[in-house]
């Protein structure tokens, strides 16, 4: 989904931080860039099962709290640029001049693997906080926009060399396969073992089907 969150006003994410820790660490020359840490909170954004908080972001990273202040000033500034990161992450177009293949890929991703229910409920109350603040939903918007064109320029050349049936405009079916992917998500938050839902293998029978 959007996987990430956050509808705080700019300052209540903040949380106390010792003087020592400005003292011992804020000091230091950086050793990571903003998109290497950014990298790391979304990765274990990921691996939350409860409410997320800066504190609780910065362990999962292995990152100080004041680290994430210093570099984004609060929680929500963080969500911000957590959002604009992953926009920038999504591609453009085909990376492989294989686009059917790609496309599969992209279907087989989705697979929820060895989240737990509450993995998958985390990610979803996530997205709850991206869509009531405003600055997140346009993100958000932003990126699914830009994950649908992505879609759509593997659907055209699939269409182009006959891997896929061109009845339905390439960018009608990006938009039912992202659509679909959220949908899978969900599902698997419900069942009992969100592994078996398996959203990826329903997806990749799905295009199998549009040939």
């Amino acid at each position: 989904m959007g996987e990430r969150g956050g509808t705080r006003p700019p300052h209540s994410g903040l949380i106390p931080v010792p003087q020592s820790w400005f003292t011992n660490y804020m000091g230091r020359p950086r050793t990571l860039t903003d998109d290497q840490v950014l990298d790391r909170v979304g990765t274990a954004f990921g691996q939350v099962d409860t409410a997320w908080t800066l504190a609780g972001a910065a362990k999962a990273a292995g990152l100080h709290p004041a680290t994430l202040i210093k570099r984004f000033g609060s929680r929500h500034g963080l969500l911000l640029a957590l959002s604009r990161h992953w926009i920038q992450a999504i591609p453009t177009s085909a990376s492989t001049p294989q686009a059917h293949g790609e496309l599969l890929a992209w279907a087989s991703s989705l697979s929820t693997g060895r989240e737990r229910s509450a993995q998958l409920l985390a990610r979803i109350e996530m997205l709850g906080e991206d869509l009531r603040d405003d600055e997140l939903r346009l993100l958000l918007h932003q990126g699914w926009t830009k994950h649908i064109n992505y879609l759509s320029d593997l659907v055209q050349r699939c269409q182009d060399h006959g891997h896929l049936a061109s009845r339905l405009p390439a960018e009608t079916i990006a938009c039912l396969l992202l659509d679909a992917a959220h949908g899978g998500l969900l599902r698997a938050a419900a069942h009992p073992h969100p592994a078996q839902a398996h959203p990826g293998r329903t997806l990749s029978a799905l295009l199998e089907a549009l040939v």
